[in-house]
């Protein structure tokens, strides 16, 4: 299942002292406050959880599979997140409870 912004906020809000409003504000100032760094071409580590970094995409040519027309892809830059080791960790451990398969819809 998905969280949104509004489940982070409520997740962080319960685990800290802060009200939903005040945790409202730090999240949005801590996503504002990677993108603002991302926009300027830099890149934003997070020591444990991952590396957000802007990537740039070569122009290329592809085909629409249904009209099988070539299309042009100018290039571009991107937003790619690498996660860190123990991000990385936690997933595997996961990968490792079930098997290599994704658990059910609604069971961790």
């Amino acid at each position: 299942m998905p969280v949104g912004r509004q489940d982070l906020i409520k997740m962080v809000a319960g685990k800290t002292s802060k009200s939903v409003k005040e945790t409202t504000e730090l999240v949005n100032s801590t996503l504002e406050s990677i993108r603002e760094t991302l926009e300027k071409g830099d890149t934003v580590r997070l020591v444990g959880f991952g590396v957000f970094q802007v990537k740039d995409t070569a122009a290329s040519v592809r085909v629409n599979p249904q009209t099988r027309e070539k299309i042009n892809v100018p290039a571009r830059k991107r937003v790619k997140f690498t996660a860190g080791k123990e991000l990385n960790d936690a997933v595997m451990k996961l990968t490792a409870k079930y098997g290599g398969k994704a658990p059910a819809k609604g069971k961790k």
